[in-house]
């Protein structure tokens, strides 16, 4: 694949060994869902043998020796040569086969690391004191035996990296809070994590080490450098508005239980929750219940399901090509010659990278509503 400007290499790799190069590979990734997900297609063009005879696939040989089968590990691998010099190469994704539409070309539905908490059920519900690291560490184990298991039907032998549950990392701040969690009985991991996820306002994910977090969100601080982003250098388009002209605030209101057995409600970006004060009487009104049993624990739910809700509506995107390589819940430090007032600190909360004849792409969809809580 050939730019006017760069010739945009490509690896792809199959239980580690090379299969070639793709046609095309996207993948997508957002704060609200708990892990990527890609399509990637391999060239698999038939040839005649020797000038005749029998058509035959000119990967046949890749296949004998690599299982392109569900569960097997994917690598992808791009780099640019600019002027007859290689630049750095960079993994733009990590994950599994979830499954395979065949034919010529071959396409490929992947996940990212995540896809190893699709296995196994669990069965059991957790109590006042949990946390989740206690959740983590229930479910880890009962995902990677069953996806081992898996693994090993379909004739996949390579040892995989065990998962380890990360309560520091460096952009997705770990959540602390005791929690009561009545989980659906036989749900997956992958699904229980989500519903956790989804029921406390939290952000998740499996990094390309195999570490699973789970948290509150960015804090606005120094707990990560910002990738500098430049209109004159590296971003090759824009649609950013600061301040998005459909955004009202939110009336948010959360209830829980809390251990003395009374009843509290919250008022997202109130503090003291359950004094009768509205902060904005004419927000949108949303109500949610929360499975913590403490009014500081509550509280800080509400003021979460808040900053979510406004991230929603104050957004915009930003387009870049290959470098630099920006990742789910960066901080971006961007910075616009045409229209300084867009410069800001941005922060991702949707990423799409797109690789076909037209070239390598990256496509951001960033907030400037701070993440801090």
């Amino acid at each position: 694949m050939n730019t006017n400007l760069v010739i945009c290499k490509n690896e792809v790799y199959i239980e580690n060994v090379y299969v070639g190069q793709f046609e095309s590979f996207s993948t997508d990734s957002n704060s609200r869902q708990l892990g990527a997900t890609a399509v990637l297609t391999l060239p698999l063009y038939a040839i005649g043998a020797g000038g005749g005879g029998e058509a035959r696939s000119r990967m046949r040989e890749v296949f004998s020796e690599t299982p392109i089968k569900p569960c097997a590990q994917v690598r992808v691998v791009c780099w640019y040569i600019a002027d007859g010099v290689a630049m750095d190469k960079v993994t733009v994704f990590t994950g599994f086969i979830e499954h395979i539409s065949e034919g010529f070309p071959t396409k490929l539905y992947l996940q990212d690391n995540s896809f190893i908490l699709r296995f196994g059920n669990i069965q059991k519900h957790w109590k006042d004191n949990a946390t989740l690291q206690t959740i983590a560490t229930d479910c880890i184990p009962i995902a990677e035996e069953a996806f081992k298991d898996e693994r090993k039907k379909n004739g996949l032998t390579a040892s995989v990296p065990s998962l380890t549950y990360n309560a520091n990392n460096k952009n997705v701040q770990a959540y602390t809070n005791a929690l009561s969690f009545r989980n659906g009985i036989g749900r997956a991991p992958y699904e229980t994590i989500q519903h956790l996820m989804s029921t406390l306002s939290l952000y998740g994910g499996v990094t390309d080490d195999f570490q699973l977090y789970i948290g509150a969100g960015v804090e606005d601080s120094a707990s990560s450098q910002p990738v500098s982003l430049d209109t004159r250098y590296n971003v090759i388009g824009r649609d950013i508005v600061p301040l998005d002209g459909r955004f009202i605030d939110f009336d948010v209101k959360i209830t829980g239980i809390l251990a003395n057995g009374k009843q509290y409600t919250a008022t997202g970006g109130l503090k003291g929750g359950n004094t009768g004060k509205k902060k904005n009487p004419y927000g949108e009104t949303f109500r949610g219940f929360s499975i913590l049993n403490s009014a500081e624990a509550i509280q800080e739910h509400a003021d979460r399901q808040l900053e979510m809700l406004r991230r929603s509506r104050n957004k915009g995107s930003i387009e870049l090509l290959l470098y630099p390589k920006i990742k789910l819940f960066d901080q971006v430090r961007y910075k616009d010659t045409l229209f300084p007032e867009l410069s800001a600190l941005y922060y991702v909360l949707d990423y799409r990278f797109e690789a076909t004849v037209n070239g390598y792409f990256q496509r951001l969809g960033v907030t400037d509503q701070i993440y801090a809580l």
